[in-house]
């Protein structure tokens, strides 16, 4: 890790409570209860944020981001962005602030187009909470050359599933079944089992924050499953692998727009995300957490 980024032992990750999974050929969903007070006060819905490319001459790696509303709005690592001069997902997590502006971190997931599809929609993308599958993340990319690693990885939907007009992240994703998962009350994450093991998890401050990307993280998962031999992941795994990432200690990762980055290594277990440092007395809270098992074949091998 970083030799300037300090450690916060109040950063634990709280319990979590693991339901029993539903499976769906090679992918296993468990639902995930934390104990802990639920984050209030934030937007979460995907399509409060208007995004653009950057004025002039647009670059690959950036875009803007404008908060449309008077409240804060989560913004997450893995959201896919349609349209623009090519689709895109967002690299890091961030909290913006009220109607604020702001440049961000993207990364292409569209390898065959640098260019506008029409002249009204050059300049826009269509922002609706679909998620880039777990196999493709940056938060687990090795290396420096993290765009040439993404467009590698979605070289493989590519190979194993037949190319597309434009080597899309999103046009995968359309081509995918659909996977009939509902979310459960109380819900605030899921862990994902694909092959027969743990991928990752992700967890929310809030059962709304996950509605929010809840159809997205299934039809992402599905696509990695597709990937992968027809296998049910355990519950016993699923638990497994929740005390493991409850054991771990989150690091500070710098500023993350009105919140905090997170993150940690310890082992095969990765994790990223964000947390609200508002209240002057109680621990940050895990506004949103990705953990990967880096050892996982979709992973590893990737």
């Amino acid at each position: 890790m970083n030799g300037h980024t300090n450690r916060h032992p109040n950063r634990q990750i709280p319990q979590l409570h693991v339901g029993h999974g539903s499976h769906h050929g090679s992918l296993s969903i468990f639902p995930v209860w934390v104990d802990s007070p639920r984050v209030t006060g934030l937007g979460w819905k995907a399509a409060s944020i208007r995004t653009a490319e950057r004025e002039g001459s647009p670059v690959v790696g950036e875009l803007v981001l404008h908060n449309s509303t008077a409240r804060p709005v989560v913004a997450l690592e893995g959201d896919l962005l349609k349209g623009g001069w090519q689709d895109r997902m967002l690299a890091a997590s961030l909290l913006l602030e009220p109607v604020e502006a702001r440049v961000v971190a993207a990364l292409c997931v569209e390898h065959g187009r640098w260019g506008s599809r029409t002249s009204e929609t050059q300049g826009t993308h269509e922002t609706s909470g679909r998620r880039s599958a777990l196999s493709v993340r940056h938060g687990n990319l090795r290396g420096i050359d993290q765009q040439g690693e993404v467009w590698r990885r979605i070289g493989r939907f590519e190979n194993t599933l037949g190319a597309t007009t434009s080597s899309s992240m999103l046009d995968h994703l359309d081509r995918s079944a659909p996977i009939d998962a509902h979310q459960l009350e109380g819900q605030r994450g899921v862990i994902i089992g694909i092959g027969g093991r743990v991928v990752g998890a992700e967890i929310f401050g809030s059962s709304t924050g996950l509605k929010t990307r809840w159809r997205g993280i299934l039809e992402a998962a599905a696509l990695d499953g597709r990937l992968a031999p027809k296998r049910r992941t355990s519950a016993h795994d699923a638990r497994v692998f929740a005390r493991h990432l409850q054991a771990v200690t989150l690091e500070d990762g710098g500023d993350a727009g009105m919140a905090r980055a997170v993150r940690s290594q310890e082992g095969r277990l990765r994790a990223s995300g964000i947390v609200h440092t508002n209240a002057r007395t109680a621990p940050p809270s895990i506004i949103h957490l990705t953990a990967f098992d880096d050892a996982h074949p979709l992973l590893e091998n990737a």
